[in-house]
């Protein structure tokens, strides 16, 4: 069941994320400049952007691990901005993140790196995390893998652990940075189909920080491209896909040649 927010008023809200006009300077470089963004409860939204355009850099600033220089983020109607000790931790504890190196500790088994969270907050008894454990690895395809350790997994098996990591804290939101990066066309294509699974199964609110335009238009609800640091284009993959902005058009001018050579070679086939 999707979570509904609240917002400042009180007043139940379907935004997860609300970015608004979002300011951060760098060492006298304007990275965001004046950024707006929402984010629906339980949609997927992919950002995407050229190298350097600020993805990472905004989602850093929707967990708070960065401090805008100016604007405002509101997490399901609660404001993020200059949030500090608990009331930070409670709306961090909103989100889980998927790291795109899966960011396992290779000294714990697959088991204690998904539970990890879990056992450090001291809140349920050693059966209850291990049996979250076990749902949370069957959900992506790890079944019983518990006693392996990182070393003896495959790319995408990180992956799928890293997911099974956030998972476990039950999160309102998910973050992925870059889910397919580093991986071959047949698990980059499994990952896919896990996100699609869990978006479906689950109904999580999902943001997606990506290159990927192949995995963005085949997962993702909304898609948002971030251009000179400001939300230049978002709506539906269909909408993304037939927009004419000429900064849009020239982002997937490559993905568009790269689909049309697919189903030129597969005529041929025929």
């Amino acid at each position: 069941m999707a979570v509904v927010g609240l917002d400042t008023k009180g007043t139940a809200t379907d935004t997860a994320i609300e970015v608004r006009q979002l300011h951060k300077w760098f060492r006298g470089n304007h990275v965001l400049r004046g950024l707006d963004l929402k984010v629906h409860t339980g949609t997927a939204t992919a950002i995407v952007g050229s190298s350097g355009a600020g993805k990472s850099v905004l989602l850093k600033h929707m967990i708070g691990l960065a401090r805008p220089t100016s604007g405002q983020i509101f997490i399901l109607g609660r404001e993020l901005t200059g949030k500090t000790g608990r009331d930070l931790e409670a709306l961090r504890r909103r989100f889980a993140m998927v790291f795109q190196g899966s960011a396992l500790l290779n000294s714990l088994t697959v088991g204690q790196n998904v539970g990890l969270g879990l056992t450090e907050q001291r809140r349920l008894s050693r059966k209850q995390i291990d049996e979250i454990v076990g749902e949370k690895l069957a959900l992506v395809g790890l079944r019983g893998k518990e006693s392996l350790l990182p070393g003896e997994l495959s790319g995408g098996m990180k992956k799928r652990v890293g997911i099974a990591r956030a998972l476990a804290m039950d999160p309102d939101i998910i973050l992925f940075d870059e889910p397919t990066t580093g991986l071959d066309p047949v698990m980059a294509e499994r990952i896919d189909a896990l996100m699609i699974d869990l978006k479906n199964k689950l109904k999580k609110t999902m943001v997606v920080v990506t290159h990927d335009m192949d995995s963005a238009f085949k997962t993702v609800d909304y898609i948002a491209m971030i251009y000179e640091g400001k939300i230049v284009e978002q709506g539906t993959p269909e909408e993304f896909w037939r927009s004419t902005n000429p900064v849009v058009e020239q982002f997937i001018s490559r993905f568009k040649r790269q689909e049309e050579g697919k189903f030129f070679d597969k005529s041929l086939s025929l």
